[in-house]
């Protein structure tokens, strides 16, 4: 009897120790904040529109901006080839090239993308880089917020109440980050990859599982901001 209560209660402690260095074990999210600095190398490698803009903007005496501006309207171009998309009217090389030379972002013009009639775009929508299967509204959607996103950048205007976040994923595992505040987002960012939205200025609780490991965070968005999310060691 003595023996049986023994090993019970070995049985009991063992199985209760384990479960402890398990919880012990649990994965965290390692998380860095950053505000968003361009570089002259990032702007002469990357493809990203998005980043070539922001450079040229945090640097508006460069030496080599007008190589930076044709360059980022010949990624935008490309990007919007008629001959690879012929259901869909792209931006144009005029629109592009006004944007870019900020002729008339400080009008507090809003900048047309399409010419066709089509219905206005929410800003509660989910950005993705991911396939979509009906191509003419990803397209549609990419040249929406390309523009929305030169707008934005260019934009010197101190009472712009748009900020963009963007999200590096060093995880393994695909991200759906729910923007949670006065209006609601879902970015999709991809393992090893990245993904930006633009908001409006305010208070935001963000949150996401980055693969075993649960994220929530509140944001005061004043401004543009990085942030990239990795499961810690």
């Amino acid at each position: 009897m003595k023996k049986l209560f023994l090993i019970l209660f070995l049985s009991i402690f063992c199985l209760g120790f384990s479960q402890k260095k398990k919880k012990g074990k649990a994965k965290v999210v390692a998380e860095k904040e950053t505000v968003i600095i361009y570089t002259e190398t990032e702007a002469e490698t990357s493809n990203e529109p998005r980043i070539i803009a922001g450079f040229l903007k945090q640097n508006p005496g460069h030496a080599r901006t007008d190589f930076f501006k044709k360059r980022l309207i010949t990624i935008i171009m490309a990007d919007n080839s008629p001959e690879a998309k012929p259901t869909i009217k792209p931006l144009s090389k005029d629109k592009i090239e006004k944007i870019v030379s900020n002729s008339e972002l400080n009008k507090g013009k809003t900048i047309p993308v399409n010419t066709s009639n089509t219905a206005s775009p929410q800003r509660n929508v989910t950005y993705a880089s991911v396939g979509n299967t009906n191509k003419k509204s990803e397209v549609s959607d990419k040249n929406r917020k390309t523009a929305a996103m030169l707008t934005h950048i260019f934009n010197d205007d101190p009472s712009d109440k748009e900020a963009y976040i963007n999200i590096k994923n060093r995880s393994n595992c695909r991200l759906i980050v729910k923007i949670s505040g006065k209006k609601y987002y879902n970015l999709d960012v991809p393992a090893k990859g990245q993904n930006f939205v633009l908001i409006d200025k305010g208070e935001y609780v963000l949150t996401t599982m980055v693969c075993d490991a649960k994220y929530s965070s509140l944001k005061k968005i004043t401004k543009d901001i990085e942030i990239q999310l990795d499961v810690a060691d």
